[in-house]
C-alpha cells in the first residue's frame, strides 16, 4: 500500500507544478477575464476534439500537437483582446513573456476547475508522460478496458468522498497535512474495499510489487484527474510549498 501512496504523491508533484508560481489575479485590467474566456474556449475545443477521437488513443506527440493547435486557435479567437493586453504591458514596461506565462497558468487552473474532462488530453502530452515515467512512445497511464472497468468506480468513489468532505469542511480551510492525510486515507480505504475486484485484473504478486502498484496508483489518479482535478492540484500545490 505504501507503494501506491508514493505513486500518488509523485502524480501530485506533476499536477501541482503549473500552479507553483503565484499569479496575480489581475496584474493588468482585463487579464483575469481574458484568461477565463480562453479557458472556456479551450474547454469547448477540447470537448469537441474528444468526440472525434478518444484521447486515450493518442501518442504523446499527437497529444502535444492537438493541444497546441487547440490552444493557438483559442488564442487566435481572442487575438484582439490579447493584443490590447500586450499593448498595455508595453506601455507599463512590463515583461510580456511573464504576462503570457501568467495568463496561461491562470487559464490552466481555471480549465482544471471548470472543465475536468480536459485533463484526459493534458495527461497524454509528452511533458506529463515524461514525469509519469513513460518509455519511448508508450504512455505510462494507458488503461486497458478490463482495468477501467475496475478502476473507474474506484475513482468515482474517491472523488465523491472528497466532495463530501469538502462540503463538510472546505479543504481550503484545512492544513496541508490534514488534506494529505484525508486524501491518503480515502484512497487507501477505497483500495482495500475493492481488493477483490483488483484481484480480477492483477495477481497477488503484482499487488505486492512496488513497480506494479506505482503504475496502478498513476492510473487511478489519472482517472480522478478527469473528474475531480481540483483536489489533486490542491495537494500538488501543498507538496510544492513543502519542498521550498
Amino acid at each position: 500500500m505504501k507503494h501506491f501512496s508514493a505513486a500518488l504523491l509523485f502524480l501530485l508533484l506533476l499536477v501541482g507544478r503549473p500552479a507553483a508560481a503565484q499569479v496575480a489575479a489581475d496584474t493588468l485590467p482585463g487579464q483575469a477575464k481574458f484568461a477565463r474566456q480562453m479557458a472556456v474556449r479551450l474547454c469547448t475545443s477540447i470537448q469537441e476534439a474528444g468526440k472525434k477521437q478518444p484521447f486515450e488513443q493518442l501518442s504523446p506527440k499527437q497529444a502535444d500537437d492537438l493541444f497546441m493547435r487547440l490552444l493557438m486557435t483559442s488564442m487566435g479567437d481572442q487575438a484582439t483582446e490579447f493584443s490590447a493586453l500586450l499593448s498595455a504591458a508595453h506601455s507599463r514596461k512590463m515583461n510580456t513573456n511573464k504576462l503570457g506565462h501568467d495568463v496561461g497558468v491562470t487559464a490552466m487552473k481555471q480549465l482544471s476547475v471548470d472543465c475536468p474532462s480536459s485533463m484526459s488530453l493534458l495527461m497524454r502530452t509528452s511533458s506529463a508522460q515524461r514525469e509519469l515515467g513513460s518509455k519511448n512512445s508508450k504512455s505510462a497511464n494507458d488503461i486497458s478496458a478490463d482495468e477501467k472497468t475496475v478502476l473507474q468506480p474506484m475513482a468515482d468513489t474517491v472523488c465523491a468522498k472528497m466532495a463530501a468532505e469538502d462540503a463538510r469542511l472546505p479543504l481550503k480551510k484545512r492544513t496541508a497535512a490534514q488534506r494529505t492525510e484525508l486524501m491518503t486515507t480515502v484512497m487507501q480505504t477505497t483500495v482495500l474495499k475493492n481488493i477483490s475486484g483488483l484481484l480480477t485484473i492483477y495477481s497477488m504478486e503484482q499487488i505486492q510489487n512496488k513497480t506494479s502498484m506505482e503504475a496502478f496508483g498513476i492510473k487511478l489518479a489519472t482517472l480522478m484527474m478527469t473528474q475531480c482535478p481540483t483536489y489533486l492540484i490542491m495537494l500538488g500545490e501543498d507538496k510544492q510549498k513543502g519542498q521550498r
